[in-house]
């Protein structure tokens, strides 16, 4: 076994030197240790392995100096808890430093809390606090004296919860879900069998010729505990169990934060089916001995593993690649790569932002469907495959549930493609003869840019005066308001970053086999001014949508292909290539297109995007040629083919809808109805709220809740009949249809938004029967409540406004000098089984702010 030491940010990996494996010439065969070889009855658990975590975390020390200035001297001691935070300039929401100023205080309600300083002058004061990953400083004056041990404590609910959930009487979880689990420390998150000591499992095995059983073992720090309090150590023990015959294999003293990989040779048993037991033993206590075993495998060794990599740029738009077309040689390393590769001329991706994209990227599904669809990390694994996702997004984090199905997952946030590659050319290393699926996330092209000193002066001049700095993000860019040269300016400091990527991306590509399959893709590119707009989030133009999208490897015929592909096919085309067998794919295998077997339908598929982080929803669709898109009632379509920069909205000569909403009806797989939106004012005074209430005599067959990714605002729903009979909605509930209640005829929606928020949720409502007709019939009244009471009625235009591409009013109503509209849309009814997308979290809530997400 090799003997490899791993040191990567605050999480050291390391492989334990053991007996060299025989290695076969054979492909790997192998399988994970889960839920289905468990040996039932044969779990034992401790229920807990320490109290019952509640309220503020105290801070016991040991306190040393860290600074003094002026007067004030900073104490420094370790961190009782462990945050998800990849930033430290402030807190998560709910994390605070609380002080007791009476000594002979036993609780907190009365403590002082302390105000949060990460830097500059303020810092200095006295009766501030700040923190790093692992420390807490807390300033005092100097005649104070040290900290007393319990004088501050730290409160924070995330840190307790998580705290509580790795015992299993304070869980919530059953046994099988408490021991099968993911677990993170520091920037990785890694899946496997949880065992807190003492505890014993029993699986049933089959084991290949030449089996080998692989894991890392870790003994994982507390979220929140007084640091006074340690586990004192416990042991690992592996036993097989053969022909009633028991052999102990491997006896091991797992590491406080650190994961020790170790490699077990049962080639004696090969062809058997035996047991494994694991046994794990706790020292003279049992408090706090979080023992877990990382990614535990069976599997044949082979000297001839297959290889599968993602490699993901981060925002990169293809026509700035010389690959694809660019006068600049941005890519010349990529290019050359790409000469025996499959490069696809005509990708997409399914919206203009990381998470749901990347949600699609993994399952080959729709977004929507992320928790009812089952990546390929996890089918790999189970197949006993090595997988990790290198990711440098917030949105790819933990919190965002992108760890799901990884062996490991690695996230910081905004990293340079240097520290990345180091990452994923580590993974590959550690795992010589497994099998291994690496996704490698690269956030250069994605502001704000850091290119290398060298990489500077490339192709970009002098920074403009408008910019005050070179790391600028979005909102820097606005309000500069560049002029031509200045906007010029921020392009090429983009194409300084892709010469950048494109040499750490060559340097990944030299370290695979020859036999490597390998995608090049992107999750979104990038507006520069294309529509009037800049970065991404907001609009459904190509300059947003179109993604490179590169394949080599075994199976792919090497070409130029124009048909349009998603990013839904890279899934279907890894899983083919690793030889998985399935149907639950929405995208289909690259592989059909490049070898001309499926051309003319991969030429006609249809293709359905929409999901912008910010602002109102849109939705399209393209079919042939013809895109089409709606936003606010207000529906496009172009011709790609005559018109590939989106100018000439064809609606206005000819509105000729049908073949376009027949086909994102397909692509997303649901229902597309005609149908009436009503959004709120986009600012509504903080103390008010605006009911708006619609009556359709003839009744409703849909309400469809407009999604809205970072949560800033909310709408309750409350249909009516003619009984008063009601149905409530909240704003994350999304759908409700005729189906759900068949027998009450709903006649009354009556739609609340509260003020204080950005007014970005819209409600769409389907009527029953003809779509004229209801506009004729309806009412609409509003009724503003707060400092100023007010109510109004619709003023409905002369007639139906008919359904022409414009969004046309069916009805208005101006209350408080705001404008509230009923007009027509179309609307995908989602099923009930979806989910909407959720862009916000509190507690990364700096990290979003970091990268532009969140003003």
């Amino acid at each position: 076994m090799l003997g490899l030491v791993a040191i990567s940010g605050l999480f050291i990996w390391k492989w334990v030197p053991g007996p060299d494996l025989e290695i076969s010439s054979e492909p790997m065969v192998g399988y994970q240790l889960s839920a289905e070889t468990l040996i039932e009855g044969s779990l034992q658990l401790p229920s807990a392995n320490r109290e019952l975590a509640e309220g503020p975390v105290p801070i016991t020390g040991p306190w040393v100096i860290a600074s003094t200035h002026e007067g004030v001297r900073a104490w420094e001691a370790p961190l009782p808890v462990r945050p998800r935070t990849l930033f430290f300039n402030r807190p998560p929401d709910d994390m605070t430093v609380l002080q007791r100023t009476d000594p002979s205080q036993s609780g907190w309600k009365t403590a002082q809390k302390l105000a949060h300083r990460p830097g500059g002058p303020k810092a200095k004061q006295a009766g501030t606090w700040s923190f790093t990953a692992h420390t807490v400083q807390v300033r005092r004056e100097l005649d104070e004296g040290p900290p007393s041990a319990g004088e501050y404590a730290v409160r924070y609910s995330k840190a307790t919860e998580r705290e509580n959930s790795l015992n299993l009487a304070f869980s919530g979880l059953n046994d099988t879900e408490f021991i099968f689990r993911s677990l993170q420390v520091h920037d990785t998150t890694r899946a496997g069998i949880f065992l807190p000591a003492p505890a014993s499992a029993r699986f049933k095995v089959q084991l290949p010729e030449g089996a080998a059983l692989e894991f890392d073992s870790v003994l994982i720090p507390p979220e929140a505990s007084d640091p006074a309090i340690q586990s004192d150590g416990a042991t690992i023990r592996v036993t097989v169990i053969a022909d009633g015959q028991s052999e102990e294999v491997l006896t091991v003293e797992p590491q406080l934060g650190q994961a020790d990989k170790h490699q077990i040779d049962l080639s004696q048993w090969g062809g058997q089916n035996v047991e494994l037991q694991i046994d794990t033993e706790s020292g003279d206590s049992s408090d706090l001995d979080y023992v877990f075993l990382a990614n535990p495998v069976v599997y044949r060794p082979t000297s001839q593993p297959q290889r599968l990599a993602i490699i993901f740029i981060d925002t990169l738009r293809p026509d700035n690649m010389s690959l694809y077309g660019a006068e600049r040689q941005t890519t010349p390393l990529i290019d050359q790569w790409a000469e025996t590769a499959a490069v696809f001329e005509n990708a997409r991706s399914i919206a203009p932002w990381t998470l749901p994209s990347s949600r699609t990227l993994f399952t080959g599904q729709i977004p929507e469907r992320w928790s009812t669809s089952t990546p390929i990390q996890t089918h790999l694994a189970s197949m006993g495959w090595a997988t990790s996702f290198v990711a440098g997004n917030v949105y790819l984090s933990s919190n965002f549930e992108m760890a799901e199905g990884w062996g490991e997952h690695r996230c910081i946030n905004w990293p340079q493609a240097e520290v990345q590659v180091d990452r994923a050319l580590d993974f590959i290393k550690k795992n010589p003869n497994r099998d291994a699926f690496v996704t490698l996330h690269l956030m250069d092209m994605h502001l704000p840019y850091t290119e290398p000193r060298e990489f500077k002066g490339m192709y970009a001049g002098e920074r403009p005066d408008g910019l005050s700095k070179d790391d600028f993000l979005r909102n820097d860019v606005v309000k500069a308001n560049l002029d031509e040269d200045g906007r010029q300016y921020v392009v090429d400091r983009y194409d300084q970053n892709l010469a950048y990527v494109d040499t750490q991306v060559s340097r990944f590509l030299d370290a695979l086999p020859e036999d490597a399959t390998v995608v090049i893709m992107s999750d979104h590119g990038e507006e520069f001014w294309d529509h009037g707009g800049f970065e991404h989030g907001h609009t459904l133009y190509d300059e947003l949508l179109r993604i490179p999208m590169v394949v080599r490897g075994p199976g792919i015929t090497a070409g130029r292909f124009s048909e349009p592909v998603s990013i839904l096919d890279v899934t279907p085309t890894l899983g083919v290539a690793a030889g998985l067998q399935l149907d639950d794919w929405l995208g289909w295998p690259l592989q059909e297109l490049a070898d001309g077997s499926r051309k003319t339908e991969f030429a006609n598929r249809p293709h359905a995007f929409g999901r912008p982080l910010y602002g109102l929803r849109r939705w399209g669709a393209l079919s042939g040629s013809e895109k089409y898109t709606i936003h606010e009632g207000k529906e496009r379509l172009y011709d790609l083919e005559t018109d590939p920069d989106e100018n000439d909205n064809l609606l206005l000569d000819e509105y000729r809808t049908g073949p376009a909403i027949e086909a994102m009806a397909a692509a997303l797989e649901v229902p597309v109805k005609p149908g009436f939106r009503v959004a709120p004012p986009k600012k509504m005074t903080s103390k008010s709220s605006l009911t708006i209430t619609v009556q359709l005599p003839a009744g409703i067959e849909h309400i469809v809740i407009g999604d809205d990714p970072l949560n800033s605002s909310t709408v309750r729903v409350i249909l009516e009949n003619e009984s008063k009979e009601s149905v409530t909605m909240e704003s994350d509930e999304r759908v409700w249809s005729l189906t759900d209640s068949p027998q009450s005829q709903y006649t009354t929606v009556k739609m609340t938004w509260r003020g204080g928020k950005s007014g970005t949720r819209e409600v769409f409502i389907v009527p029953a029967g003809d779509l004229g007709q209801a506009a004729e019939s309806l009412t609409m009244t509003a009724q503003q409540a707060g400092e100023k009471s007010e109510s109004a009625s619709s003023d409905l235009p002369h007639g139906p406004a008919p359904m022409d591409g414009r969004g046309l009013e069916v009805a208005r109503i101006s209350i408080q000098n705001k404008l509230v509209k009923l007009t027509h849309s179309v609307i995908p009814i989602p099923s009930t089984d979806e989910t909407g997308i959720d862009g916000q979290d509190q507690e990364l809530k700096a990290e979003l702010e970091a990268l532009g997400y969140m003003e």
